[in-house]
């Protein structure tokens, strides 16, 4: 599902973006593969009753979204659809799949904006999304602030943009162009946290000139806030590759999530959906509730904020966590809830450290519980092995990738069944969707387990 209609022409797949099932529509090929092809709608015919008019003004031309023409229930459905139908093709059986939970927020839902900066028509700094497919930027903003804005961030998220945006003007700092290596200004990235923002300027050189005049600017603003520079001169697509230096404010937001004290900085990873997150996080400690004295392993534990959620809930946690200044705001965030005697954080590569751990709590027979939130690209097969050797009593997987969800969970059907598969709407108005899954062990395949050891 990726907010693409899909038809057939003469036994050829094509693949028509921004149309719905049931349209007939005119359209023109723009692309053929040997397998299929791409084309463009020229003229709607016949509209589907779930098409809805996009509330952004250039929602056809930013790569950004990419269901904003579809009614929200449908959207929803799709993505449960999506859900179903990778766990078909990998698994070769229909697996129940809940109804998708929806957000809270379905516009403004996003607590972080991160845009390039470029030229718009009239030749000012401008901010906006690349068009799909290419690196040109479609703005959304300009100086003046009276562009149309991303419907994703709140009206607050916005006027950050603005604010810098008539400073990078009045200051007359050059964007950045990747073809020729040459301007300045980069990307503008900023978070939004306890009611606090963090706000970093990218750029190609080694300081931000009159930054003085851009902090006088968010003050006025009556905001609390932190102003950092990255000094990015690396001909790469990495937005914040380089040294940062604080200009402003604290080093870190102070905040709470689910009544768990957090501090998050501009390199820190936090969900962008708020809402979303807290049912998700929610949900994983309740299930780990229904697993009384359970020893849990954390795996991809990043800065800690779920490891803490869940403390309560289980007899002890132990994090995994491979980036070290992650672990170091973990064990800080620990110490911060007064869960040092309950929580260990460890700083390796999960599929090297997990395989021990898993055997250790399996060893002491103690009851189990295993919580996997990996990156898009799923877990390493040596995470997914060590699982199979050790048989946790419950493993709870957060995937935001159907895929590769879909393709781990195949692997560990037989040694386990698959108790829920529940999709949440962390990213509205786009294809993408995340996944709450939770597989128990078959108690009958660790009894012949054990049996063909002892033999």
């Amino acid at each position: 599902m990726e907010g693409e209609g899909i038809a057939r022409c003469d036994g050829m797949v094509v693949f028509v973006p921004h149309t719905l099932t049931g349209e007939r529509v005119r359209v023109m090929v723009k692309e053929v593969r040997s397998r299929f092809a791409r084309a463009g709608v020229i003229k709607l015919i016949s509209p589907s009753p779930h098409r809805v008019r996009p509330v952004c003004p250039i929602f056809f031309k930013c790569g950004s979204c990419d269901l904003q023409h579809m009614d929200y229930p449908s959207q929803l459905e799709a993505k449960r659809a999506n859900v179903r139908s990778c766990l078909r093709k990998a698994c070769g059986a229909d697996i129940d799949v809940k109804p998708t939970v929806p957000s809270p927020s379905v516009f403004g839902y996003r607590n972080k904006i991160q845009v390039p900066i470029g030229y718009g028509a009239d030749g000012k700094p401008a901010a906006g999304y690349f068009a799909e497919g290419t690196h040109r930027i479609v703005p959304f903003s300009d100086p003046s602030g009276a562009g149309a804005g991303c419907a994703m961030y709140g009206r607050d998220m916005q006027k950050l943009l603005d604010v810098f945006l008539r400073f990078a003007e009045e200051s007359g700092l050059s964007c950045y162009d990747e073809k020729t290596r040459k301007g300045f200004l980069r990307h503008f990235v900023a978070r939004r946290a306890g009611g606090a923002y963090c706000i970093v300027v990218v750029g190609n050189g080694s300081a931000l000139p009159a930054f003085k005049k851009l902090i006088a600017a968010y003050r006025d603003l009556g905001i609390r806030f932190s102003l950092y520079f990255c000094a990015n001169t690396a001909p790469t697509n990495v937005i914040m590759q380089g040294p940062l230096t604080l200009l402003c404010g604290e080093e870190k937001l102070r905040f709470e999530v689910l009544g768990i004290k957090a501090e998050a900085g501009p390199l820190s990873f936090l969900q962008i959906n708020d809402g979303v997150r807290d049912l998700i996080y929610s949900a994983v400690a309740d299930e780990v509730g229904k697993t009384p004295g359970a020893e849990v392993i954390d795996a991809y534990s990043g800065t800690g904020i779920l490891t803490n959620a869940i403390a309560p809930s289980a007899r002890s946690v132990t994090g995994i966590e491979i980036v070290p200044q992650a672990v170091a705001d973990a064990d800080a965030l620990t110490a911060l809830n007064g869960n040092t005697g309950k929580v260990v954080n460890i700083c390796a590569d999960c599929a090297d450290a997990l395989p021990g751990l898993v055997a250790d709590t399996a060893a002491r027979n103690a009851p189990s519980v295993v919580i996997l939130d990996p990156p898009r690209k799923g877990c390493d097969r040596r995470v997914i092995d060590a699982l199979l050797e050790s048989s946790p009593d419950k493993v709870i997987y957060v995937s935001c990738n159907p895929a590769t969800l879909a393709r781990d969970i195949s692997a560990m059907i037989g040694r386990y069944d698959v108790a829920s598969v529940t999709p949440y709407d962390m990213f509205p108005q786009t294809k993408h969707v995340e996944t709450l899954a939770v597989l128990k062990r078959r108690t009958v395949d660790r009894h012949f387990q054990f049996q063909r050891r002892e033999a």
